[in-house]
């Protein structure tokens, strides 16, 4: 039986062409790396070296055994990654999410389901998500809308509004609601990570300047101390106590969205206690 390793100090010779150096690269003692190479041509039955008294260099056959133990070695490892990616993903479950709202319900129903299956979740474009679900980097994706595709599960999630959170001395802070292009052109707080929310507002407020903000203490410390205009949802609390702002509803449709959770129909099984019959898409 042929040992890896020493196919692997075999192919590292071929390419150094000495036993120093091959020794260097392995931190292997020269000793070491002659028993590997007499017993991998032993295991061959042909002469794989040319030896002199003073140097030791691959006959033909040893190139070609070589050039197949490279091949060999590639096909190996592929195979190890291959195995050991399955593994990994029959105990994780990958999330992919627009928004960063819906992934806990999600993550409380898969855990509730799968006590003892890891997950793991992030925050991408929507065009992505569909590709990563695809391409199985995803095992379920969250959308905020629910898929038109037949080869696709969907369940509704939640539900996120849209609200804007304006100090009391605002314009429209005694409005009930605001159409948002009433106001396009104010400068605002946004907070970067919020998935879809993000491209929506630049989309819906093209002549606004924001101030982006990536760490949630100074978000919040501006909140507190600016007089920009901010978004919130109904994901957190209304009123804050210390807090001299208002939350006004935005009129617009794009701002209140219904969340679902997305599968391949391929898993059905798989998930069909997250996905029964009666709720699939």
């Amino acid at each position: 039986m042929i040992d890896f390793q020493i196919l692997e100090q075999f192919v590292t010779f071929s390419r150094s062409e000495t036993l120093y150096e091959t020794a260097r690269q392995l931190h292997l003692s020269q000793s070491t790396l002659t028993r590997g190479m007499q017993k991998l041509e032993a295991e061959f039955g042909v002469p794989l070296f040319a030896r002199t008294k003073n140097s030791i260099s691959l006959t033909e056959a040893g190139r070609l055994a070589a050039s197949e133990a490279e091949l060999l070695l590639r096909q190996y490892e592929s195979m190890l990654h291959r195995v050991r990616e399955f593994d990994r993903k029959s105990r994780t479950i990958s999330i992919g999410a627009c928004a960063p709202i819906p992934v806990s319900p999600l993550v409380q129903r898969v855990t509730e389901v799968y006590p003892y299956i890891a997950i793991s979740s992030e925050l991408k474009k929507v065009h992505q998500l569909l590709e990563g679900l695809k391409n199985d980097a995803y095992q379920f994706i969250i959308l905020p809308y629910r898929p038109e595709d037949d080869d696709l599960l969907s369940n509704r999630l939640c539900e996120e509004n849209l609200f804007l959170y304006l100090r009391k001395q605002h314009r429209f802070a005694k409005r009930k609601s605001v159409n948002i292009e009433e106001m396009n052109g104010e400068n605002m707080l946004l907070f970067q990570d919020i998935g879809f929310w993000h491209d929506l507002v630049l989309e819906k407020m093209p002549n606004s300047k924001f101030l982006m903000q990536t760490e949630s203490y100074t978000f919040q410390e501006l909140i507190l101390n600016s007089t920009m205009p901010v978004f919130t949802s109904d994901a957190f609390p209304k009123d804050l106590p210390g807090i001299n702002r208002v939350r006004v509803a935005i009129s617009n449709p794009e701002f209140h969205v219904t969340y679902y959770a997305v599968c391949k129909k391929e898993n059905r099984k798989r998930f069909k206690d997250l996905f029964p019959p009666t709720n699939g898409g």
